[in-house]
């Protein structure tokens, strides 16, 4: 038999038990359980395990199968009361989850699997007591069981009446993608309809008007003089041309009844098929935070605080495709929340607060919207501190930080390669999370709002659209060309008066809703000839963009708010930042979407200038020494700093890089801790103490995970600290970069 058309089902069934265990596992260690439902948690945790082992084993999947048969046999002590559920033994179930998952994936894809069986079995086999069997034994897979025929039924017994339930099918992403393009362009097809429409409307108001001309012409011909042979020939010429003409007209009206009520209908079906889509593509908020309890519990333990997750609104449901772009972003908000918003327990005791600090993430639905907020009772955001943070990495200069409010102040966070980190970790401080967080955002036509009390804690919340399907806009001209604004982005529209104009710090402003907002015109920041002049002699329509200052944008004129398909720009333009996407006309035209944010952050001059060049030419120019007694790893980083343009140079200990760096200058050092003669600690240390080199970037790679290593590398004076665990490239290039633009 041919069991590949169970592997789709078997990886889906998986996924499904890892959650349960980790589920399970997570609320064993966290809460409060009497002794009735702490065995009920650890049954669904013994039943999930074993349902993977079995399956496993039946399928072929052997090394997921092996390592699920050891989780078992320890859960089945502690089931039967002869083993200790320790919190180490929770880690290391949870981790032999995810080294399932990652086996089975790797044997549908493949490809070799990124964990070892022999390693995860080892790590269980660490946390078992004196005395335990071993578990890293597999015994030999039962004979498949025997098929036989079910007995025929007794011919005086009822039969059972078959219950009524939902079907359900398995369907590709890729064809709900393609169903939902599909929807879009049918929404697009209507809107062509709607045009054909209001242009027959438009011919039929023209017959009108040319029949009411011929009756006037024929009134006006009975009062002149002709002969009655003359006035025959014209009457019956005028009589037949508005005969013809009525009957034209009355076919020309019930043609274009018609063609309405089908225009209607179309459109209640387009609604209609657009709703069934959506609903297709809807998926509760739970599936995103299935994996967060484990995350923040990590991050605690990471981070030596205590810190609680409290999950709210999980029932909301959105689009899979905003689930799946939110991913990422979540995680970046809950690892800022755990690093830099919840404080260490006894600074949050000396500030009265109780040791435990409490990161929330609740979800809801608010008219079209969902609205995602992630908060923290945790320090809060120092706004001076941002602002001083920035002009030392660079991005701002100290005259504009000086102009900056405090809610301005705290939207710094979102601009590329900030971070108040004082040490770059595995956790923060790389500066490349919250402006990823907002581009994905703005990607869905989203908004992300920030509100924070110093010493309070913070709240993040993110504004995201529950239909993809098309997207509100609001239509404006500038010059001769039209550009859309997305309608969420817009706070509204004013028209600005000559008289109402002021200058303030050499700006133009206006005085609305008792503040003083900025104005100034679109065109400009979009480099647009032709438009209209500013100040102009009458009022000038403007649209109000940002939540927290406003800035009116002054237009030529106010268009239309409707309903569109948003489509991608394509490859050519999606470097640049004005545009979000385009749109198709039902008259074939393409207009423009503007990125709100991108036109606030230029208008205000906050936009940064692109570094890549400059990034480059320094990477060129730059000369590093790796620091690590292993020849293996000082040769892997070694090969990819020098893949990346860098000049390296190597040393086999710290003692050997402090000999090297008396000879020679370093733009950076890459050092191990773990090294004979003087780690890498004491080399960070000496380097700023003896050598004087108190500016030099020291970057720490080491296998070294715990908080207090990390404090000790931060004492030392190392700016960045990785975990080989963790280690990935493009974060160690990443890092260095950062470190050698600043």
């Amino acid at each position: 038999m041919d069991l590949s058309s169970f592997y789709s089902q078997f990886r889906d069934e998986a996924a499904e038990n890892v959650r349960v265990i980790g589920a399970g596992l997570l609320a064993l260690d966290a809460a409060e359980l009497s002794l009735g439902e702490r065995k009920e948690q650890i049954n669904a945790v013994f039943r999930a395990m074993h349902t993977i082992k079995g399956s496993a084993r039946l399928l072929g999947f052997e090394a997921a199968g092996q390592v699920a048969h050891a989780c078992e046999h320890l859960l089945d002590g502690v089931r039967a009361g002869q083993r200790e559920l320790t919190r180490a033994l929770a880690d290391e179930l949870l981790r032999a989850g995810d080294a399932i998952l990652e086996l089975v994936h790797a044997q549908l894809d493949n490809r070799l699997a990124h964990v070892e069986v022999s390693s995860v079995l080892l790590a269980l086999e660490r946390v078992t007591g004196p005395g335990d069997e071993p578990v890293a034994e597999l015994p030999a897979a039962p004979a498949p069981p025997v098929l036989t025929a079910a007995p025929p039924l007794d011919e005086g017994m009822a039969r059972r009446p078959r219950t009524a339930s939902r079907q359900t099918v398995r369907v590709r992403v890729d064809r709900l993608d393609k169903l939902l393009n599909l929807a879009g362009e049918l929404a697009v097809g209507q809107q062509v309809q709607s045009t054909h429409l209001l242009a027959l409307e438009d011919l039929r108001a023209t017959a009108v008007q040319q029949q009411r001309a011929l009756v006037g012409l024929e009134r006006a011909l009975g009062r002149l003089r002709f002969s009655a042979q003359e006035q025959g020939i014209i009457e019956g010429h005028l009589n037949g041309a508005l005969n013809r003409g009525e009957q034209a007209l009355r076919q020309f009206k019930g043609q274009a009844e018609h063609f309405a009520r089908h225009v209607n209908e179309t459109k209640l079906l387009v609604e209609d098929l657009e709703q069934e889509v959506m609903a297709v593509r809807l998926v509760p908020f739970s599936i995103l935070t299935a994996n967060l309890p484990r995350a923040v519990r990590d991050l605690a333990r990471e981070t030596g605080k205590e810190i609680a997750l409290v999950l709210e609104g999980e029932t909301t449901e959105l689009d899979r495709k905003v689930i799946e772009v939110l991913g990422d972003p979540i995680v970046h908000m809950l690892r800022n929340a755990a690093d830099h918003g919840i404080e260490p327990p006894n600074e949050r005791e000396r500030a009265g607060k109780p040791a435990q600090g409490t990161i929330t993430v609740h979800a809801r639905a608010v008219g079209s919207h969902a609205h995602l907020s992630i908060s923290d009772d945790g320090r809060g955001m120092d706004a001076q501190a941002l602002r001083e943070s920035a002009i030392r990495k660079g991005l701002l200069s100290v005259e504009l930080a000086e102009r900056l409010s405090e809610h301005e102040s705290l939207e710094l966070i979102f601009l590329p390669g900030f971070s108040t980190a004082l040490m770059i970790t595995d956790i923060s401080g790389r500066g490349v999370g919250m402006d990823v967080v907002r581009t994905n955002v703005l990607e869905l036509d989203g908004q992300v709002q920030i509100e924070s009390q110093l010493g309070q804690g913070t709240t993040i919340t993110l504004v995201l659209p529950l239909t993809l399907v098309t997207t509100r806009v609001l239509l404006v001209d500038v010059g001769a060309h039209t550009f859309a604004l997305p309608a969420t982005a817009c706070q509204g529209t004013v028209w600005v008066y000559p008289d109402n104009v002021r200058m303030v710090e050499g700006r133009a402003v206006i005085h609305h809703e008792g503040r003083y907002t900025p104005v100034l015109r679109l065109a400009d920041l979009l480099d647009v000839a032709g438009a209209r002049a500013f100040p102009a002699a009458q009022r000038t329509p403007s649209v109000l963009i940002g939540s927290s200052r406003p800035l009116a944008l002054l237009v030529d004129r106010l268009v239309d708010e409707r309903e569109v398909v948003v489509k991608p720009i394509g490859v050519l333009m999606e470097q640049q930042r004005r545009y979000s996407g385009a749109i198709q006309f039902g008259d074939g035209r393409l207009i423009l979407m503007l990125n709100p944010t991108t036109l606030a952050q230029v208008a205000r001059g906050m936009a940064l200038v692109t570094r890549v060049a400059a990034r480059d030419a320094a990477v060129r120019r730059s000369r590093l020494l790796v620091a690590d007694d292993s020849f293996t790893t000082r040769e892997l980083i070694s090969s990819i700093l020098e893949s990346a343009g860098y000049e390296v140079a190597t040393a086999v200990d710290g003692l050997d890089a402090l000999d090297k760096l008396r000879g020679a200058s370093y733009d950076l050092v890459v050092s191990d801790v773990e090294m004979p003669r003087v780690d890498g600690f004491q080399l960070t240390a000496r380097l700023r103490q003896e050598l004087g080199l108190r500016e030099l970037p020291v970057v720490i790679v080491t296998s070294l995970a715990s908080e207090a290593h990390r404090r000790q590398g931060l004492e030392a004076g190392a700016q960045a600290y990785i975990v080989k665990s963790q280690f990935d490239q493009s974060n160690l290039l990443e890092t260095i970069r950062q470190l050698l633009g600043s």
